[in-house]
């Protein structure tokens, strides 16, 4: 799928690897080895994507912003992921070590501000007050859903409202301000602007959606381990849905054993009272909801791939 948008984004893809790749470059040559396989070990770069489709949605084309934009999503999608990796105390990432465990967490933190101040150059170079707002609201956002995370992971109390909250500061916020950037960066209107935001709202959740059924769902594996998530005290879709269907005596034993580290059963406990199936309906509800957020388009190319990256993010067991 996403060799499909690389393709139909064409040129306007290859011009983004470049800046991308020339907005990191430093004097100091432990940092520029360190970018470089940062850039080397990128994954599926989504959000980028996600910008350049939006402008291709509102005007057909992309602008030199359009790609300042994409950059600067990219940049500091990865700034976050290496002080995550601090947080979390990560040493893998992707299959490879994390720049935390390669020099030092401090070090990672530093890396990873470097990133951070090279992203929001890129946003000014954009040339545009307002999308620079939407990306001082992403990152306020980012830092205040990691937060609520970390209370809720030491009182475990966590309940749809709060995980939605979550998901949409620590995954949407970011795809919204790719989105509308791109969107803005191209003259889109007002309107315009609105349907790209509430798609990349409703995207960004199904995303992390999906992300956490995978946790819990060792059937559709693609690599990552299972089991992570309640391990880190986080108690995602899955686990919500399975203590709505089983009640609150049932909460509290499998909270219990969170708290005792005991997860053998956990992951049974959600497969027996239909957690992963709950958090699907919801991913797909999510899904529809984000296209039917494109409407007011035209059926153009741009609109047909964001479309199809929705549809893409549905899961059902084999």
């Amino acid at each position: 799928m996403t060799e499909a948008v690389k393709e139909y984004l064409d040129e306007d893809w290859r011009s983004f690897e470049q800046l991308f790749e020339e907005s990191l470059a430093s004097r100091i040559d432990i940092l520029n080895k360190v970018n470089r396989y940062m850039v080397e070990r990128s994954g599926k770069q989504l959000r980028p994507m996600l910008c350049l489709l939006a402008a291709h949605l509102c005007a057909e084309h992309c602008t030199p912003a359009s790609i300042r934009c994409a950059v600067a999503a990219e940049i500091i999608h990865t700034a976050t992921l290496m002080h995550d990796d601090v947080a979390d105390k990560s040493d893998i990432r992707r299959g490879f070590p994390t720049v935390s465990a390669m020099l030092s967490p401090p070090a990672a933190v530093l890396v990873g501000d470097f990133w951070l101040s090279r992203g929001v150059a890129s946003v000014l170079d954009a040339g545009d007050s307002e999308i620079f707002r939407y990306f001082t609201v992403c990152l306020g956002e980012l830092a205040e859903g990691e937060m609520f995370q970390i209370e809720k992971a030491e009182s475990l109390d966590t309940v749809l409202e709060d995980y939605i909250y979550i998901v949409s500061h620590k995954t949407s916020s970011l795809f919204r301000a790719a989105m509308k950037s791109g969107a803005r960066s191209v003259g889109a209107s007002d309107e315009a602007v609105a349907a790209v935001d509430a798609f990349a709202l409703h995207l960004g959740q199904a995303f992390q959606m999906r992300d956490d059924i995978l946790d819990y769902s060792p059937s559709l594996s693609i690599g990552k381990p299972t089991g992570q998530d309640v391990r880190e005290r986080k108690i995602t879709l899955p686990l919500i849905g399975a203590f709505e269907n089983a009640g609150a005596a049932a909460r509290a034993a499998v909270v219990a054993d969170i708290e005792a580290d005991r997860f053998d059963g956990i992951l049974q406990f959600v497969v027996e009272h239909g957690g992963i199936e709950y958090a699907q309906q919801v991913l797909e509800k999510e899904t529809a909801l984000a296209v039917d957020s494109l409407a007011v388009f035209p059926d153009i190319p741009a609109k047909v791939l964001l479309c199809r990256l929705a549809a893409s993010l549905c899961l059902r067991q084999a």
